[in-house]
């Protein structure tokens, strides 16, 4: 009879093992870079993206690329290149898609992830009639280090997507949010660089999102928190605002002011977008989110109001357990948006009953006429 002892045994069975993790690392170490070259086309960059592999990435070489949108329906992939890479979305509804469907389903829910684990890094996308970049129904992505320049409404724009970076972009130039979080969850919006939109940042409909260490200048509204009917998501709750520079947002609002009994300049009766009732020079503002923690920020010289807690006119519903502290609230207020009922530093038309409060801020001028809200404890 042939026995082997314990420790021959453990050790040729380390070596299996050994030899079956070899045997699995290929799968990993197989994944490639796969490089456009500058052919002008995004013809080039989609067939890039179509010829990949879960795991790889696409890296394409600086120029201008024109034609058809690019479309990611693959998960795992990352997409490169630098700002020089420049994707103009002329004539086309988006610069980027990144999912299969990007439309609701009938009902009141999201459809099921269909992308997961996406990366864009850099490159610039312009000009698109509607969006820069689209991304629907994906779970898990990054969006970092890129531009996102006069794209008609929105730069970058996340929807029915959970658990994403939007991190070191820059860009602006469009007629409503450079960065727009709207039906999502668990969105971190951290270190980008907005200048001259409608909306710097906006979460819409969203919970668990972080908006942190931003640079927001001449926008309409710096950020932007609201919660608006008819969509699969009936709350914007639990935002952390915190370490922006909310700096001079006062670029005049593209909309005309509704007149509601108002002799404004300008004005129409009728309603044709939400964004009419937002006014210029806004900093930060809170329209229904719940749970909003706006803290340490420094929010200085928007025209009509540094940081603002409201009611919201679609749903009726309080702005509930909105915490406003340690924030530097200076110079807001002095030039006014006939379209606003409130300006100064701090503007609070809310409920004072709702759970919010205030404190530990340094400001000068406030306006609270049914109330300010009690100290944070």
């Amino acid at each position: 009879m042939f026995f082997r002892s314990r420790r021959t045994t453990f050790r040729l069975l380390l070596v299996a093992v050994a030899g079956m993790a070899f045997w699995a690392l290929p799968s990993a170490a197989q994944a490639k870079t796969i490089k456009v070259a500058a052919t002008g086309s995004t013809t080039s960059i989609q067939e890039a993206i179509e010829a990949a592999a879960p795991g790889d990435t696409v890296s394409v070489a600086p120029g201008t690329y024109t034609g058809p949108t690019v479309s990611v329906t693959k998960s795992d992939l990352t997409l490169e290149g630098s700002v020089a890479a420049t994707i103009d979305a002329s004539g086309n509804r988006y610069g980027i898609t990144v999912g299969s469907k990007l439309e609701f389903e009938p009902g009141p829910t999201c459809p099921a992830f269909t992308v997961s684990n996406f990366k864009i890094r850099g490159l610039t996308v312009e000009n698109a009639d509607d969006t820069g970049i689209f991304l629907f129904g994906v779970d898990g992505f990054e969006v970092a280090s890129g531009r996102y320049l006069d794209n008609d409404e929105y730069g970058i724009f996340p929807r029915c997507s959970h658990n994403g970076l939007i991190v070191k972009n820059s860009g602006g130039g469009g007629d409503d949010a450079t960065i727009y979080v709207g039906v999502d969850h668990g969105v971190t919006v951290e270190g980008n660089d907005l200048t001259n939109g409608e909306l710097g940042i906006e979460l819409e409909s969203t919970n668990e999102s972080i908006v942190r260490g931003n640079k927001l200048k001449e926008n309409t509204t710096g950020i932007f928190v609201i919660v608006l009917p008819g969509l699969p998501k009936s709350t914007t709750e639990k935002a952390l605002i915190e370490n922006n520079v909310v700096q001079k947002n006062n670029r005049p609002n593209p909309f005309p002011p509704l007149c509601e009994g108002r002799e404004i300049p300008g004005c129409t009766e009728e309603f044709e977008d939400d964004l009419q009732l937002l006014p210029s020079g806004t900093g930060i503002l809170n329209v229904g989110g719940s749970d909003v923690t706006i803290r340490n920020n420094q929010v200085i010289n928007n025209g009509t109001v540094g940081v603002g807690v409201v009611q919201n006119p679609f749903l009726g519903n309080s702005s509930e357990r909105t915490i406003v502290t340690s924030n530097t609230i200076q110079q807001n207020g002095k030039a006014v948006d006939p379209r606003s009922s409130g300006s100064g530093d701090f503007v609070y038309l809310d409920n004072p009953a709702n759970g919010s409060c205030f404190s530990g801020n340094v400001f000068k001028t406030e306006f609270a006429p049914f109330g300010a809200p009690p100290p944070c404890s």
